[in-house]
């Protein structure tokens, strides 16, 4: 199949491209916009283009890792382990998913947005909430199947790990709440108090940053008491694809907090974090459809 996508797939990573490449290309740049980057409304649609390609690299990736992992778990639907790679395969479905969705209703709002500036403390608080909905549901599922297949082994998580990891996650919570509670002209960001940010996104997206560490460990785990160099090859690729992503969803949202102090750099300097993030997040795609391809090769053999 080489890097081919099944026809409904390819079909609705069409119309997700063509719906964001719509709503940022079509609407006419805001004035606004372009007297605070200094560049003209051709140099900013170049800019959008060059972004856009580059997301469409990263979806790609996601929907084929997820295309060659659901081919796999149809292989092994009744084996021992089917129902957990199952979990599996819905929650790497709901990440693939989360950045398309996402990029098109943060699109679509924007646009509202722009020509309804009422909207916009609305717009920004949705849009606040869909970035979280995803991952936070992709690796709850995900640390489901993770969790069925430690138990497959008998291999949970030590007291020590445990422990390590909960500590690691105290003091990135608490430098996440310190830029929270911290961050410059918070209210354009958030629009919301700094107790309910805590509680309806920061305590979010650490729980989400916990059951995604622990999945990938629990993953990286289970490859090592698996039969076969290959099939514990693609595991791996699985488990860093996986912890990847919760590293990248944990440096962003720091990064969240300094968008306000981001604006006051040079265009330059955006794109340059803008290209260097798209980068760094398509790494955990590339290892998770790596990882999938692998698998799949293993059963058709």
């Amino acid at each position: 199949m080489g890097l081919k996508l099944r026809p409904k797939l390819l079909y609705s990573y069409i119309a997700l491209l063509a719906l964001y490449a719509g709503f940022r290309l079509l609407p006419a740049p805001s004035p606004a916009t372009l007297l605070l980057y200094h560049v003209s409304s051709t140099e900013l649609r170049f800019i959008e283009l060059t972004i856009i390609l580059l997301s469409a690299g990263i979806w790609y990736a996601g929907f084929y890792g997820y295309d060659r992992l659901d081919t796999y778990t149809k292989y092994i639907k009744n084996d021992k382990d089917g129902q957990q790679v199952a979990w599996l395969t819905k929650g790497i479905f709901v990440l693939v998913m989360w950045l398309p969705v996402s990029s098109v209703i943060s699109s679509v709002l924007q646009y509202i947005a722009m020509r309804h500036l009422g909207l916009l403390t609305a717009v920004t608080i949705i849009d606040n909430y869909i970035s979280l909905l995803f991952p936070l549901v992709g690796f709850a599922l995900i640390g489901v199947g993770a969790r069925g297949l430690s138990t497959l082994v008998k291999r949970r998580f030590t007291y020590p790990a445990a422990n390590i990891l909960v500590i690691i996650l105290i003091y990135i919570g608490l430098i996440y709440y310190h830029l929270v509670a911290s961050t410059y002209h918070r209210s354009s960001i958030y629009h919301m108090s700094v107790w309910l940010i805590l509680v309806t996104l920061v305590a979010p997206y650490m729980y989400m940053w916990y059951i995604g560490l622990t999945a990938a460990y629990e993953i990286y785990h289970y490859q090592k008491k698996v039969a076969g160099i290959v099939y514990r090859s693609s595991w791996n690729l699985l488990a860093l694809g996986l912890g990847w992503l919760i590293v990248t969803s944990i440096g962003l949202q720091y990064l969240t907090t300094l968008s306000a102090r981001l604006t006051k750099l040079s265009i330059y300097w955006i794109l340059a974090i803008v290209y260097t993030l798209l980068i760094v997040l398509s790494i955990g795609f590339v290892l998770i459809a790596l990882g999938a391809k692998k698998l799949q090769k293993i059963e058709e053999v």
